[in-house]
């Protein structure tokens, strides 16, 4: 069994590959700052260079190795990098019932992005794409929803069971739905404030000139960007921060290798669980680091942890991951299954944009409008793209839904993770037991359905036992 880890890569390649990407990333931050286009749409520059990266690589101009293998390698590790940074930041302490509530939002969206996806996946098989991968419309709600490292790790993991370009096909998902949160979302967000949906802007011409040009020219506007909890006699504050995540991920490895060494020879091995857990190596990553960090905490030793810093370090992860998955899309790949992913991405999007419609005036007794942008760019590109949107319409975060929106995703990645397990089936569980492969997929369509309105009838609940312990303004007083 292949994984990621297993790609032999040349230290000369990894080089240069890291000074193609920084110079894509200077090159989007160029294009953002000089082009009114890119202002006008905040499309942030991790996309501009992935982009360009595409014109400047071997399938166009020719310039720049950009090899969509190694690339993905990079997305892959990346993923996990990120988590792990996530999981080391301090957790926050009083939650309410915002990042809950939004967090089950997140999970019947992927439910419904998935059986989108599997539908039209299914309906194509039995009209003119008989030899179509059935676990193509799986992707929609990993590449929208859950971004493109995640898409890619499982994609990239059908591949041997025929998927042929399923971690190329993965990024394309998140590629598309990074241009549907931004080109999509903006008008979305015009529309609202002409319609007097918005709470605290009456038009996205408030925003300031240096924020849509990407590049802060006057002191004023600049932030701290973390604290030195390290001596810089001793070592640099954020090469220990930096130091943890790669001691954490080495335990990451050694965690994962240990249990699929323990998986051999055992029937898990025939129902190709070993690959399972590499794809799913992200996951293990977070538990670990939320571990650790809680380990700290106890002892007393959290301190040595800076939120602003691990946060600088999660974007720049971040950046290059985005960068990379967006470079790392394959033509000739695309090309195949271009009328597949037309069709997906254009009915996940009016999907998600319908569902949420119908949902944020229901779920929330406030800034509905701000959630529901907010949601729409997650959930088609990345948490950045969300954030990115809600600033539009509250330009100085005074609402609760940024940081909503933020520990929503983590609460999602917990609640998530037995719906992962679940777009597996097909390719795992329901491999060998029927002699029509539709029959798994099938099952899954309605193993998805299941889970939503399950989720859904215990968001109700939550739901009604918070309304009963809420008390009116005037007697909370």
């Amino acid at each position: 069994m292949s994984t990621p880890w297993d790609l032999t890569v040349n230290l000369k390649d990894a080089v240069l590959d890291f000074t193609w990407l920084s110079i894509l990333l200077i090159a989007g931050a160029i294009l953002r700052r000089y082009i009114p286009f890119f202002q006008k749409y905040l499309v942030p520059n991790n996309i501009l260079g992935g982009f360009l990266g595409l014109l400047i690589g071997a399938q166009i101009l020719g310039i720049a190795d950009l090899s969509s293998e190694r690339l993905g390698m990079y997305v892959y590790h990346l993923l996990a990098l990120t988590f792990i940074a996530m999981g080391l930041r301090q957790e926050k302490k009083e939650w309410g019932t915002g990042p809950a509530s939004m967090a089950f939002s997140f999970i019947n969206t992927y439910v419904v992005q998935g059986t989108i996806g599997l539908i039209v996946a299914l309906i194509l098989i039995n009209t003119f794409m008989p030899d179509l991968f059935g676990g193509i419309g799986l992707l929609v709600p990993l590449g929208f929803g859950m971004g493109p490292g995640l898409a890619y790790s499982m994609g990239h993991s059908w591949e041997r069971l025929g998927f042929e370009g399923g971690g190329v096909v993965g990024l394309t998902f998140a590629a598309v739905g990074f241009l549907i949160a931004y080109f999509v979302g903006i008008p979305l967000i015009q529309r609202g404030i002409r319609k007097r949906e918005t709470t605290l802007v009456d038009g996205i011409d408030g925003i300031d000139e240096q924020v849509r040009r990407g590049i802060l020219r006057e002191p004023p506007t600049y932030k701290s960007a973390g604290k030195l909890t390290i001596a810089t006699e001793a070592m640099e504050p954020m090469a220990f921060q930096i130091g943890l995540i790669g001691a954490l991920y080495l335990i990451t490895y050694g965690f994962t290798w240990g249990v699929t060494e323990l998986m051999k020879g055992t029937f898990l091995e025939d129902f190709d669980f070993p690959g399972i857990v590499w794809s799913f190596h992200f996951v293990w990553a977070a538990l670990i680091a939320m571990g650790a960090r809680k380990i700290m905490d106890m002892q007393g030793r959290g301190y040595v942890i800076d939120r602003g810093l691990m946060t600088r370090v999660t974007g720049v992860f971040m950046d290059y991951l985005v960068c990379a998955s967006i470079a790392a899309i394959t033509f000739s790949i695309v090309w195949d299954y271009w009328v597949p992913i037309l069709i997906m991405c254009v009915l996940a999007g009016v999907g998600t944009y319908f569902f949420h419609r119908w949902l944020m005036w229901r779920a929330f007794d406030n800034y509905h409008f701000e959630r529901f942008v907010g949601i729409f760019g997650d959930l088609t590109g990345t948490i950045n793209s969300g954030l990115v949107l809600v600033r539009v319409t509250d330009p100085e975060f005074d609402t609760p839904v940024a940081e909503d929106l933020v520990y929503a995703s983590g609460i999602a990645l917990g609640i998530g993770i037995p719906l992962l397990f679940v777009l597996n089936m097909p390719m795992t569980v329901f491999a060998n037991l029927f002699e029509n492969p539709q029959t798994g997929y099938w099952i899954t369509a309605g193993i998805l359905l299941g889970y939503g309105i399950l989720l859904m009838i215990i968001w109700r609940l939550i739901g009604v036992l918070s309304f009963k312990s809420r008390k009116p303004a005037h007697l909370a007083e």
